[in-house]
């Protein structure tokens, strides 16, 4: 059977030539002796004449023939059905495919896109934290000095209170003494039973003139006191007692003015400092976040760079394989329209066959009659 279905195939095509060359249809018996003689002159057409022969010698019947022609017909239209369902396959499978390999590249051109867009934002963000840094270690540097210099400017502020504070205590304990003294001589004591306090308290008042604001107090009480060594006028002592407490009430303003000035000074640089301190907390705590976020910074560049080379292969990949998938289902595709296309031939050449076959088998007779 698969024989015979070769050479007539072989046959048909002949046939479906030679009918493509003739510029006139056939006609009668010659005509169709001269259409297979036409057929006789090919190697298959020959073998297929020659098999026909043997049926027509054997006096087959035309149903029979009619039946081998519808038999060989139907082998080709089950080969075409088998052909169309393994092409729906070859297509279900390649569409499936090609679907898979291009969401295959779309997920690895979106993940490599949104790595480099990641790649870019996070070294933007890097250069502005290493910039941010710098300015906070500037920052730490500068609130350090402030610290420090503000340190030694109140020690030395309270160093120099207390220096002063002694100072008028020292002056408001000789005024007192001084006090005491020309009190004495109010009273009637002699200069020379308090001579010898008198220069002790001269002397202090001296050497406080050396180093206090107020001469002008000091000046005419010494002078005065020096001119009691000499009378002790009762006119005198009591303005001598009136500078003395004169001075004595500016020295201990000005001690309370000093002391409310130290106090001053003192809560300002407490709040100063606490505030200095306050920064610096703040500014060591921004350097070590800078510090872990620039790390961090590093770490998502580093893996982007990864990402990014890791994407791209895997899409070049995916590409490579739609591309090969596509061209294969390609060929399978023309090689299928190919093969439908000659089996229609096939099919259309053997359905004419039978349908003009016992017009064309008296001609073949005839033909066959003549070729013996």
């Amino acid at each position: 059977m698969r024989r015979t279905l070769t050479l007539l195939v072989a046959c048909f095509a002949i046939i479906s030539s030679v009918s493509a060359n003739q510029k006139a249809p056939l006609k009668g018996a010659q005509d169709v002796k001269s259409f297979f003689a036409e057929i006789d002159k090919h190697h298959f057409g020959n073998s297929l004449i020659s098999l026909l022969a043997v049926h027509t010698a054997a006096g087959s019947p035309v149903d029979e023939i009619d039946v081998l022609l519808a038999q060989i017909r139907q082998e080709l239209i089950d080969q075409q059905a088998s052909d169309d369902e393994a092409n729906r396959t070859n297509q279900a499978n390649c569409e499936a495919l090609l679907t898979q390999f291009d969401q295959e590249r779309r997920y690895h051109a979106t993940e490599r896109d949104n790595a480099q867009t990641r790649l870019t934002e996070t070294q933007a963000a890097l250069e502005q934290a290493e910039k941010d840094l710098a300015a906070t270690i500037t920052a730490i540097g500068v609130n350090a000095r402030r610290l420090e210099e503000g340190q030694q400017t109140r020690d030395s502020q309270r160093e120099q209170y207390l220096i002063r504070n002694d100072d008028y205590d020292q002056a408001i304990q000789a005024v007192d003494e001084a006090t005491t003294l020309v009190q004495h001589l109010k009273s009637g004591s002699s200069f020379a039973q308090l001579k010898g306090r008198f220069q002790k308290v001269q002397s202090k008042l001296n050497e406080q003139l050396k180093n206090s604001k107020h001469s002008h107090l000091y000046t005419p009480i010494i002078a005065s006191l020096t001119q009691l060594a000499s009378k002790a006028d009762q006119e005198q002592v009591k303005r001598i007692l009136g500078l003395l407490a004169e001075l004595r009430t500016n020295l201990v303003s000005n001690k309370a003015s000093e002391q409310a000035t130290e106090e001053q000074q003192a809560a300002d640089w407490a709040r100063l400092k606490a505030d200095l301190e306050a920064e610096r907390e703040s500014l060591l705590s921004r350097r070590q976040s800078l510090e872990s976020a620039i790390e961090t910074y590093k770490r998502i560049i580093q893996e982007s760079i990864e990402a990014i080379e890791y994407h791209t292969v895997e899409y070049e990949k995916a590409n490579d394989n739609w591309n090969n998938e596509f061209e294969q289902c390609q060929v399978l595709s023309r090689q299928y329209i190919l093969v439908t296309q000659a089996r229609s031939r096939e099919l259309d050449i053997i359905s004419r066959l039978i349908e003009h076959f016992e017009t064309k088998l008296r001609g073949l007779k005839e033909y066959m009659i003549e070729r013996l």
